[in-house]
């Protein structure tokens, strides 16, 4: 490789492998998330059974079967025959799954997050390269990558079992391989005093087309948001060529033919043939979206979410070299306009425009697909600047001031904010939820709590991992679950401290019909706080704490713990 493009492929290696280490740490840190049983106990009874039954109204199979192949050399029970199987219940069957099953819980989901990760890495590596260095140049394609190495939405969610990662990475590949169909078209050509089109083999074309109907397909059968990927492929195809003729119309149709055969074919026989089954899951979840979710955005709150969210999110939640990048990315393409760059532009902008008006705001996940093609405009961007006196140096200078900013999370890589934010210790003020807060530190409490002696804690909890399996005592409060935690035996009258411990989804109220249940929290300092989203609070000798802890109690109806903290505070 020229010497020209050493540095660059140095940057790239460098960041794959901080990518590679923070995933992994990431893995080691993380509970179980809200929805990772679900989507893990699905994709195993799929494979286990070879009936698509539990999930597949919510979520298309493909994704969940394949995090779920690592589970089958581990051969644990699927749990066919028990009613939370035959009666559908996701969550309680995700529960039973994970919780009691012959292999442990630990082994189980992190078998299947390794092979995750590694798979939706290579993938996505591979498809931004394959754009990038087509598109611009070998030093964009190696630089896109190294920004891609330190972005945190990537090195946590690729390392869940979910099914946002396969969107994107199939998102992007729909978009890459339908470009590189636009680019190896004929060009017409001035020739005997008429246009006649240059020759080229038409089995490439059919090849690229063809791989693109793959990817949509593929896309399609992991989420059923990218059901929009076909006909915003067919609208770029047929615009690029009315604006820059290559083919005949009859020709291009032609090809869009093949590619929706290839896409249709593709959802056929991940669904078994049983195309009815994708729509009639496509049509539950749109209606289930529909209907909007409650949602916290910058102490604002909102049942059917606020324009806003998206944009803001993006803003503090990304890296700022990203964010720059992107930005800057965009207006040397601008600036030096060429229709491929549209391949870059259009589709993120597309899908970042559909998401103002999403009802559902619980995640800056759920732009994640956007999140690729802003690696390819940052490398862009960085590859330019690449060329520039001491450019260097500032392309070095700036991947280790953002692989600064991102290690600053590790290994809480869910709950990174950027500088703007004010850094992840300031996040739980501006978005919670999937942003920060998904369960996922549950264990990091436990072992707190062990290196105090193992007291028993109350504790207002956002999500499904089972607080036992950590060795935590524990009485519920305020609990936000699809599961019944409802606690270990633990007595608050017979506590010796007073501990509390709060996600942050449940500190700011979220889910609560009264927003303002924990406000009073805010104003006092936890004693520890466990991966950014769970905190810690030592209310033993707070008196004001304690009235307030009680009336809670209260409330609820359980008025021997009520009454037990109001003694304590000496009322």
């Amino acid at each position: 490789m020229d010497n020209q493009y050493r540095l660059p492929r140095i940057l790239a290696l460098a960041a794959l492998v901080f990518h590679l280490f923070e995933g992994f740490a990431f893995i080691n840190s993380a509970s179980p998330t809200y929805d990772e049983p679900v989507h893990l106990a699905s994709g195993y009874s799929y494979l286990a059974t070879g009936r698509y039954a539990m999930n597949i109204m919510d979520h298309p199979p493909l994704s969940e079967m394949l995090s779920a192949l690592p589970l089958l050399s581990l051969r644990p029970q699927a749990f066919t025959g028990h009613p939370y199987f035959a009666s559908r219940m996701p969550y309680h069957y995700g529960d039973l799954f994970l919780f009691h099953n012959s292999v442990g819980p630990a082994r189980l989901l992190n078998s299947a997050r390794r092979f995750t990760f590694l798979l939706w890495t290579a993938l996505l590596a591979w498809f931004l390269w394959l754009f990038a260095s087509r598109l611009e140049s070998p030093a964009a394609g190696w630089l896109a990558l190294a920004v891609f190495g330190l972005m945190p939405a990537f090195i946590s969610n690729d390392a869940l079992i979910t099914t946002d990662s396969a969107a994107a990475v199939f998102y992007f590949a729909s978009f890459a391989l339908a470009w590189r169909f636009t680019s190896l078209a004929p060009v017409e050509k001035e020739g005997r005093g008429r246009k006649v089109l240059a020759y080229l083999d038409a089995g490439k074309l059919a090849l690229w087309a063809a791989l693109a109907g793959l990817a949509a397909g593929l896309a399609m059968v992991s989420k059923f948001s990218m059901f929009i990927i076909p006909p915003l492929v067919a609208a770029f195809w047929i615009g690029d060529n009315l604006r820059w003729p290559r083919l005949k119309f009859s020709r291009l149709l032609a090809y869009l033919a093949l590619y929706f055969a290839v896409c249709l074919l593709t959802v056929l026989l991940v669904y078994k043939l049983d195309i009815a089954l994708y729509f009639d899951g496509l049509s539950e979840t749109l209606r289930r979206l529909d209907k909007g979710r409650s949602s916290f955005a910058m102490g604002r709150y909102a049942l059917e979410g606020v324009w806003w969210y998206f944009p803001a999110a993006l803003a503090v939640k990304t890296p700022l070299l990203v964010l720059f990048g992107a930005a800057a990315g965009v207006w040397l393409a601008l600036k030096n306009f060429r229709k491929d760059y549209l391949w870059l532009l259009l589709p993120p902008a597309v899908y970042f425009a559909v998401s103002l008006n999403a009802k559902v705001q619980i995640g800056y996940r759920h732009i994640l697909p956007v999140m690729p093609f802003m690696a390819v405009l940052a490398g862009l961007a960085l590859a330019r600047l690449l060329r520039v006196n001491k450019g260097a140096w500032l392309v070095g200078g700036l991947l280790a001031l953002t692989a600064v900013s991102v290690g600053r999370a590790h290994p809480f890589h869910l709950a990174y904010f950027n500088e703007l934010a004010g850094g992840p210790a300031n996040g739980y003020k501006l978005f919670v939820d999937s942003n920060l807060d998904w369960g996922q530190d549950l264990g990091g409490v436990a072992e707190h709590l062990r290196g105090r002696g193992n007291p028993p804690v109350i504790l207002a909890y956002f999500g499904v991992a089972r607080p036992e399996s950590y060795g935590m005592g524990y009485v519920p409060l305020g609990i936000v679950s699809n599961v019944e935690l409802t606690g270990t035996g633990a007595d608050v009258c017979s506590m010796k401290e007073t501990l509390l411990a709060v996600s942050a989804t449940n500190l700011q109220g979220t889910y609560y019909s009264d927003k303002t249940t924990f406000a009073w929290l805010k104003a006092r300092q936890p004693v520890f706080t466990a991966g950014y989203s769970i905190f810690l609070y030592d209310l033993t000798g707070d008196k004001d704490g304690l009235e307030k802890l009680a009336a809670l109690f209260d409330r609820e109806g359980r008025n021997a713990e009520a009454d037990c903290l109001y003694a304590r505070a000496g009322k």
